[in-house]
């Protein structure tokens, strides 16, 4: 009795496999969310610490005022309908996972709000009545959380990836006089 026992390996192939796959679909959906732009500079801009990327939508517009969602251009109607389903989907979440959770707030009386956010990422030569036209249609959702995705300004007179000549020439000292506060 010689049987040699040997060990299937296609279980474990097929497992990797299905990792792999996994792993790069996640990816590309993760970049699909960010268009290449040249964002605005802030003095104050403060870190982004989201933790949790269901709860928010990120909007991209390129300096034409295209309106970019997941890869994907849309016009001003179908953003509506987007902001309309990533809300209710987000109020949804909120109410099966229970424990009081809530996906709205109450803004005024008998007026609730949703408190899903929104990061809108404009490239810096974007028009503003696209970001204001952005802003109506995110109003007549309810949506009224709204961060802007911005670079920040390097402190001690260094700019943000050395873009000095968009600044209008104001330096970190000038800053400084001008507001009282120390650019960061």
């Amino acid at each position: 009795m010689n049987d040699a026992v040997e060990m299937d390996m296609t279980p474990m192939i097929d497992i990797v496999f299905n990792l792999l796959i996994f792993f790069m679909i996640v990816t590309d959906l993760q970049q699909k969310d960010l268009a290449n732009l040249t964002l605005p500079i802030a003095y104050m801009a403060a870190e982004d610490k989201d933790n949790d990327p269901d709860d928010r939508v990120i909007l991209n517009v390129d300096k034409y005022g295209q309106i970019m969602y997941r890869g994907r251009a849309l016009n001003l109607d179908e953003l509506g309908t987007v902001l309309r389903n990533q809300k209710d989907q987000y109020e949804l979440k909120k109410k099966r996972e229970g424990k009081g959770a809530s996906g709205t707030v109450e803004i005024a009386p008998g007026v609730k709000a949703s408190k899903l956010f929104v990061l809108l990422r404009a490239d810096k030569d974007t028009p503003w009545q696209h970001v204001q036209w952005l802003m109506t249609i995110m109003a007549e959702q309810k949506l009224f959380k709204m961060q802007f995705a911005t670079k920040k300004f390097m402190s001690g007179g260094g700019y943000a990836e050395g873009e000095a000549e968009n600044l209008g020439g104001i330096s970190a000292k000038e800053y400084q006089k001008l507001t009282g506060k120390e650019a960061r």
